[in-house]
């Protein structure tokens, strides 16, 4: 194993106390990483009262015509801040002595307007530590030579989709327009605002809350850092000059658009809230997932023609996997119960476009869904997802279907989610997951790679490139991979319109190695064969036989 360059990091940095969670857990990572060190620390030099001028800003307050938006703006973000918190995961104690102990400097830069303006003197200064790359944590919009002073030049993030979005507030404005996702720009800084280098882009589903949207995106941004930090260690360092930008400069909303979105903010409340009323008032089920059983190929269905499989009330089913027995078609599934607010594994027998039969398979103190099930070796095994439990469990077999042990975990103390098996031409086996990497993050936007010979799993080696997918339009799994007319294709989940599993996703697979993997999608199928459907997001095609799942907004 080629060992890799320990790469020396500097950090333009405010007050310690400050640092939110997310810049918290960039900095712990750094530490923790031994082929990583936290070289510099860069502080503003500047006097409070130079930077901070009381009087000054409470005079160019009253002057504001906007006055009473920026009272109201801020009134409904501490609102949401009060309703919508971000978890701590990192003792901040612990980073701020371990801050303290880094060598740190103090620069001067002149401000004009918007800008820090860095003196050649202050880039030769950062340039004498020979840092590899600077994270851009404090400061203003940076000009000057110390934009080079480094190897690989000072990195920040764009939390948007910089050729949608440059300004702000961030994550404010995807939702008042009504954006598919919303995106993170990791950008090498250049002279232009929010124009630089790209380095790399994610992209998120939207929220109706401006800030528990915000704070998603600043927490998995931390992902997206990281990657490229493996990819630059790995010699893989490519970036390349921002798009056309055609859309104007966002600032801070007006009256009119600030109403729209506490409008919109509330509405969403008191429609969350009328949901559990009229569920425990009238047993209303909401976004009822249900299956769909169909003959032949999905690439070339019709799906109007097919029928929802019966099921009881106070259910849902979902994640449907075929698999056949004895020369029957079983129909293994997510079983979830709306009062108990958990989920179980369940089966039953095909018969036309119906299930019969319909038995519990695994039913434990956590929620399962998602079970994968395979055969290896002469045996039958079983991959639920099993996220609640932080670990990933595989079951085996012991009497067909209702008699399962456990064989085996891997990943503890981690949310692993939607995990499959494929095992390719030259019968190498690959698995395929998504992981939630914090509470504060989405469990939809990365899509991870293992290669590995054995189901105890204690020789997973990881993707060069995990996680392969940072996008919540593809990444999370909607099924296991297909192979038609000898193109392998991987069904996965559109989670975008502020929706969960809006859309199906058929991806063709051009190229897995461990080094390399490339999809491209050639299909999106939306849920809009049956009246009601809101969303679809699972297929399993087997057996000439395919099973879909989609869901109505109330049944």
């Amino acid at each position: 194993m080629i060992e890799k360059k320990t790469l020396k990091i500097g950090i333009l940095i405010g007050n310690f106390n400050c640092l939110e969670n997310w810049e918290l857990r960039i900095i712990e990572r750094i530490i923790l990483d031994k082929t990583l060190h936290l070289s510099l620390l860069i502080k503003d030099g500047r006097s409070k009262k130079e930077n901070f001028n009381v009087t000054k800003k409470l005079k160019d307050l009253l002057k504001n015509k906007n006055i009473f938006n920026r009272i109201l703006f801020k009134f409904q973000v501490l609102i949401e801040k009060s309703l919508f918190k971000v978890k701590s995961t990192v003792k901040k104690e612990t980073i701020i002595k371990e801050l303290n102990s880094i060598k740190t400097i103090y620069l001067n830069p002149k401000r004009k307007g918007f800008l820090d303006v860095f003196s050649k003197n202050d880039s030769e200064k950062v340039k004498s530590y020979d840092l590899d790359i600077i994270l851009r944590h404090e400061f203003n919009i940076i000009r000057g030579d110390i934009l080079k002073s480094s190897k690989f030049g000072i990195w920040s993030f764009h939390h948007a989709d910089n050729s949608v979005n440059r300004g702000g507030p961030p994550a404010f404005w995807e939702i008042l327009n009504n954006e598919s996702v919303i995106g993170v720009t990791l950008q090498q800084l250049t002279p232009e605002l929010d124009g630089g280098f790209i380095i790399d882009k994610a992209f998120y589903n939207r929220d109706w809350s401006y800030v528990r949207l915000q704070n998603r995106i600043f927490e998995a941004s931390v992902t997206i850092l990281f990657k490229n930090i493996k990819l630059l260690q790995n010699g893989h360092y490519n970036i390349e000059g921002s798009p056309v930008y055609y859309n104007p400069l966002y600032r801070k909303p007006k009256l009119i658009q600030l109403l729209q979105y506490i409008f919109n903010f509330y509405f969403s409340i008191l429609e969350e809230y009328w949901k559990k009323v009229n569920f425990m008032t009238f047993g209303s089920r909401y976004n009822c997932w249900t299956l769909f059983i169909g003959n032949g190929s999905f690439l070339n269905s019709t799906l109007f023609r097919l029928r929802p499989v019966k099921m009881p009330k106070n259910e849902f089913w979902a994640d449907p996997f075929i698999f056949n027995y004895n020369s029957k078609n079983y129909i293994f599934f997510e079983n979830y119960n709306y009062k108990l607010k958990k989920g179980k594994i369940s089966c039953g027998i095909i018969e036309g476009d119906q299930l019969i039969e319909v038995s519990d398979v695994l039913d434990l103190d956590y929620h399962l869904s998602y079970p994968f099930i395979f055969e290896e070796d002469n045996s039958i095994f079983l991959i639920p997802e099993t996220s609640e439990n932080n670990r990933l469990e595989i079951y085996r077999c012991i009497d067909f279907p209702n008699n399962w042990e456990l064989y085996s975990t891997a990943f503890d103390g981690e949310k692993i989610i939607d995990a499959h098996i494929y095992r390719d031409q030259d019968m190498q086996k690959w698995l395929f997951l998504n992981k939630q990497e914090t509470e504060n993050t989405s469990y939809n936007s990365d899509l991870h790679i293992y290669k590995f010979n054995n189901l105890k799993f204690d020789d997973l080696q990881p993707h060069t490139k995990n996680p392969v997918i940072i996008d919540s339009k593809t990444a999370r799994n909607g099924g296991a991979i297909f192979k038609s007319h000898n193109q392998l294709f991987r069904p996965s989940q559109g989670n975008i319109d502020g929706i969960y599993g809006k859309a199906l996703n058929i991806n063709k697979i051009e190229k897995l190695t461990i080094n390399e993997y490339v999809e491209k999608t050639v299909m999106v199928a939306h849920p809009n064969f049956k009246e009601g459907l809101v969303a679809m997001h699972h297929l399993h095609q087997k057996n000439g036989l395919f099973v879909i799942d989609a869901a109505y907004a109330k049944k």
